[in-house]
Order: C-alpha cells, then sequence, then structure tokens
C-alpha cells in the first residue's frame, strides 16, 4: 500500500489561533479541509436537537391526530437493515405512546425484497388498515402506491433514498424537503422527528436514531452530527438494556467505532439470515423492558451474528479461490452462496484485490449478488448500458444489486470485462493518506481534546497519523506474536501496539496508525494503535 502525506499548507495556525485549539487537533481540522462553518459544527458543544416544523410534517401529525381520533389502524411498513429496523422501533413506540392503534412490517428480504410491496398493501386491506406510514423506504414503491391509493388506503412516505420519479401518496417527508439542518437525515432521523414532535425528545428514540446514522454512513454534519454526540451520551448511561445485552466485548465507553461494530452487524444479520428468525423480532426487541426477555433474545441474535460470520468468512474463501488475477472486474457466481451476504464478499474481495467486484448467489429467476466498486468507477453509470442483461438494477457510485436470469451470466461476466478493456480507469492499489504529527505534538491533554473531535465517520473521516520523533526505550512482542514498542517523546511514555503479526522492525523511524488512549484500571496513557512502520 502506498503511503501519501497530506499537505495541510500552513493552514493548522490560522485554525489554533482562531479557535484555541491544540496543535494536533488543527492539523487535524486543516487535513479534512473543513470550512470555518464545519470547524464551528465540530467544536460545538451544545446537544440541542433542532425541531423540523416543514408543512409536509405538520400534515402528517394532523393526519396521524385524525386517525387517533377515528380509531384508524396505521401499518408501519419498515425495512430489514438497522436504519429501518431502528426506523421502525421509533415510530411503533411513538404511535403507542400517542394512543394510535398500529402495527408494524418488516419484509422478508429473501421472499420479499426491499419496500413496501403490492403484498403488503394487500394484506394490510385485508387486516383492515386504513393508513400506511413508510419508514426507510416508499420513494420507488410505485406498484405498492397504486394499489394502495385503489384499494383506498392513504399513504405516508417518509425515507432519505434518492427520488427518481415523484411518489404518489398522501405526503412525502424526505430530507431533500425539510431543508437544513435535517438534509443528511437518514430513516430513522427522520423518524425521531415525528416522534419528538409527537411525545416530545426521549431517550431511546433519540439513541435508536443515532445507531442507525451511524449504520447508514450518512454524513456526520448538521442535525446528525449533533444527533449521534447526544446518542452516544445517552448510550454511555448504560441504561438500554437491549443494546447493553448486544455487547459481548463489554467495550468502557460507547463511541461511534464501538456502535459499528458491535451493534450494527448484529441488526443487521438477522436481516440478512432471515431464514433463522423473524426479522419483525428484531424490533420487538429494541422495544423490551423485560431484562430476562431482553437476554433471552439477545443469545438468539448474537448467535445469528456468529453464523453469519461463519457463512461469510466460508463464503469469502470460496470467491477468492475462483478469482482471476488478469480480470480487471471480478464475476463470482456460486450456487452454494447465501443471498444476504453477498454484499459483504463482494466488499471483502473488492478490498482484498483492489478490484470492482460483483458475487452473485442462486435466486428464483436466476442469480441475485452485489457489486462493489472501487474508487473512480462509478457503477451506476457503468452498468447502464449493460442493463439488457439484468432483470433488476439499483444502487448508487460504489454499492449495487442486481439480478439476471441464469443464462445471462456468462454473457455478463463477457460484457462486463469487455467495457473494463474500453475505459482508461487506473485500477492500482489504494493510497493510504497519512497525517504527519512530530512526538512533541502528543500528550494526553491532546489526545483527550482529539477526542472532543469526534463522532468521526462519513465526510469527517478519522485520520490516521505518522508520528516521528519518538525515542524507543524497548521493544517486545505481545504473546510473542505482536510487535510493542515502548517509547517516550521526552515528557510522556507512549505505547505504540500493532496486531499485525508480519510486523517485526524493532527500530522504525515513524509509526503510522492511529492514537488513543490506552485506559486501565483508572489510568490513563497515550498509545498509538499501529497499521504499519517506516
Amino acid at each position: 500500500m502506498k503511503i501519501e502525506r497530506m499537505e495541510t499548507h500552513g493552514e493548522e495556525k490560522r485554525i489554533q489561533q482562531d479557535y484555541g485549539v491544540s496543535e494536533l487537533c488543527a492539523k487535524v481540522l486543516a487535513c479534512r479541509g473543513c470550512d470555518n462553518d464545519q470547524i464551528r459544527q465540530v467544536l460545538n458543544t451544545d446537544l440541542t436537537l433542532h425541531p423540523c416544523s416543514s408543512p409536509e410534517l405538520t400534515l402528517i401529525l394532523k393526519r396521524l391526530d385524525t386517525a387517533r381520533q377515528r380509531h384508524e389502524k396505521v401499518l408501519i411498513a419498515g425495512d430489514y437493515d438497522a436504519d429501518g429496523l431502528c426506523a421502525t422501533a421509533i415510530m411503533k413506540e411513538a404511535l403507542d405512546r400517542a394512543g394510535i392503534v398500529n402495527g408494524f412490517y418488516i419484509p422478508h428480504r429473501l421472499n420479499e425484497g426491499y419496500g413496501l410491496s403490492a403484498q403488503t398493501v394487500q394484506l394490510a386491506k385485508e387486516k383492515g388498515y386504513s393508513l400506511i406510514l413508510t419508514v426507510d423506504n416508499g420513494v420507488a414503491a410505485h406498484a405498492a402506491l397504486t394499489l394502495a391509493k385503489q384499494l383506498g388506503i392513504e399513504v405516508i412516505v417518509t425515507d432519505h433514498h434518492v427520488i427518481q420519479q415523484e411518489p404518489e401518496c398522501l405526503t412525502l417527508l424526505h430530507p431533500t424537503q425539510m431543508g437544513k439542518p435535517w438534509q443528511y437525515c437518514c430513516g430513522a432521523g427522520i423518524a425521531l422527528q415525528l416522534s419528538m414532535a409527537m411525545t416530545g425528545a426521549r431517550k431511546r428514540p433519540i439513541m435508536l436514531a443515532a445507531i442507525a446514522t451511524i449504520a447508514d454512513m450518512m454524513p456526520l454534519w448538521e442535525e446528525n452530527r449533533i444527533l449521534v454526540r447526544l446518542g452516544l451520551k445517552y448510550l454511555n448511561e448504560r441504561q438500554f438494556t437491549a443494546i447493553e445485552a448486544l455487547n459481548e466485548k463489554k467495550c468502557e465507553v460507547w463511541t461511534e467505532k464501538e456502535v459499528a461494530y458491535q451493534i450494527v452487524p448484529k441488526l443487521n444479520a438477522a436481516g440478512r439470515l432471515a431464514e433463522l428468525c423473524n426479522i419483525n423480532n428484531i424490533v420487538r426487541y429494541l422495544l423490551l423492558e423485560d431484562p430476562a426477555q431482553i437476554e433471552a433474545a439477545a443469545v438468539q441474535i448474537r448467535q445469528i451474528n456468529q453464523k453469519r460470520r461463519q457463512m461469510s468468512d466460508k463464503m469469502t474463501k470460496t470467491a477468492m479461490e475462483r478469482i482471476r488475477s488478469e480480470d480487471a472486474f471480478h464475476v463470482i457466481a456460486d450456487d452454494q452462496f447465501h443471498e444476504g451476504i453477498v454484499g459483504l464478499v463482494a466488499g471483502r474481495i473488492m478490498n482484498e484485490t483492489h478490484r470492482p467486484t460483483l458475487v452473485l448467489a442462486p435466486s428464483t429467476q436466476g442469480y441475485k449478488g452485489s457489486v462493489r466498486s472501487v474508487p473512480g468507477l462509478d457503477i451506476q453509470s457503468f452498468f447502464e448500458d449493460l442493463r439488457g442483461y439484468l432483470i433488476q438494477f439499483g444502487g448508487h457510485a460504489q454499492a449495487a444489486g442486481v439480478e439476471l436470469a441464469a443464462d445471462q451470466l456468462e454473457p455478463l461476466r463477457q460484457a462486463i470485462l469487455a467495457k473494463m478493456e474500453t475505459l482508461a480507469i487506473p485500477l492500482e492499489e489504494p493510497v493510504l493518506q497519512v497525517l504527519p504529527v512530530s512526538a512533541q505534538q502528543i500528550s494526553l491533554t491532546a489526545l483527550h481534546e482529539l477526542d472532543q473531535l469526534a463522532p468521526f465517520g462519513q465526510q469527517f473521516e478519522p485520520v490516521t497519523f505518522e508520528v516521528s520523533g519518538l525515542t524507543i526505550l524497548q521493544y517486545a512482542k505481545m504473546k510473542e506474536i505482536y510487535p510493542k514498542w515502548q517509547t517516550t517523546n521526552g515528557s510522556d511514555l507512549i505505547d505504540a501496539i500493532s496486531f499485525n503479526r508480519d510486523l517485526d522492525n524493532p527500530h522504525p523511524v515513524s509509526w503510522i496508525g492511529q492514537l488513543q488512549i490506552n485506559r486501565f484500571r483508572g489510568r490513563e496513557k497515550c498509545s498509538i494503535l499501529v497499521e504499519t512502520v517506516e
């Protein structure tokens, strides 16, 4: 992997002077190209959420109040990923508290697919629902919306996905209409705005919306930044029992990274392996209060996630054995692959080989699969003139889902490879961007201040540092495997630790990795989680 050192062009001096932050934090803000408004957002300590009062939201509130007065039944139509599950739980709790008769439904990923379907609308009619409220889906459910109109069911759509054709519904609540500061809201973020308007700002919906925002990798600016910070603050009160029960590694502090690694995969696993559980039970789980019921359900969720890990590892191994190194675009199909896991496997292969990758599993019509792309290759555009080979296609620049007939697999593969030959796309190994800092810029005070810049994520990514100027006091292998350097900058002891067992350099000039505070038995120490050394 190539190392590219980021330039700050002296901008950190202005930021340090104007905002009174440490040189280390000023460098981070400068290398991320933050403008003054973004710097103010990052340094803002006010965790007050902003209630939306758009005309669409007001109309929804009036319609829901009418439903309450008329004792109508409202169906919440959700989605099977973490955002959709959290959004459904938020709305379920809000409607319950508002005294509105309601039910909810999450579609089976493999049998029904994404979004509100005509089948769900038909079932809703048969069960006496007169109003459907979608969360995290709906803008593309045109067939279902048409049927709902024919059956006399009104539909409120709340969604954050790209609108390609205006949905025909009672009203649409979408971030593009809500405007600033809600323009980056995910499905659960929109549901939270409705919940707040109906029953006030409460901790559980805020925590669920924060988890969903992290899960859907939304830009961490404007309302999202406040929401995630506030949600993490509430999570660290350790009162959300259903979430704590999923915390297998017992992390000491909930951060955006811990949520992404400890919670999000477990919520998503149930949707991916829909045959192993009723996905609707995940919504019920998020709203449980009884500790015994929570623990019993949490055991099952953890087991499903473990199964997902095992299947993902096995499928990845099989897929890696199938790839042809000369192919500029990997197309891998196997009759033993699982449709719910193909996206994870495609992502892994793409990261490992630095090539765009399509992984396919058998489906009723042939194959369903997921594409993961590399920087510089827009999958949406790439497949524009290949749609003739496909039954379905949907996605965005870097990821997409496809379905095709079995007899189109080899023609599609050949068409993809032929098209790649015509494109001048440099499919090079990825570049690791690092921010050079001197050992003297590192202290516990500076690292505490660095923590205050969090959350890091989409459009404000965590920085990988290159630290030079450290004096090595001792070098050893933890458990005789993992390299550890005990170093000093003259005033602070700094441990540099790597979990790359192939890394073995007793006398590096610089250490590349994440700066963090190591906490043990009430003591704090500066440390570097090392990716590589120079």
